[in-house]
């Protein structure tokens, strides 16, 4: 069985939608690659079921995904907190 990971769309009028997807590769350089093109698109493309779902990037305020990828994309600031 795949390890599973979790999105989470959160979008500007306060809703969230949240996916539970396998992983995708075990190829680092590939994970990397498909991020970075998913991050320059105007749309999400997540297959769903099925189904293909293409959200407008205009329409997401931010993306969430645990556990984090084992790639991350260029200029990833890492080990951040949040504080309140």
């Amino acid at each position: 069985m795949k390890e599973l990971k979790h999105l989470y769309v959160y979008f500007q009028d306060g809703q969230r939608l949240a996916l539970r997807i396998p992983k995708q590769s075990e190829d680092l350089t590939l994970i990397a690659r498909n991020l970075r093109k998913q991050l320059e698109s105007p749309y999400l493309s997540i297959e769903v079921d099925g189904d293909l779902l293409m959200i407008p990037r205009e329409s997401i305020k931010y993306l969430q995904i645990c556990p984090m990828p084992d790639a991350l994309p260029e200029l990833t600031i890492e080990g951040a907190e949040v504080v309140d």
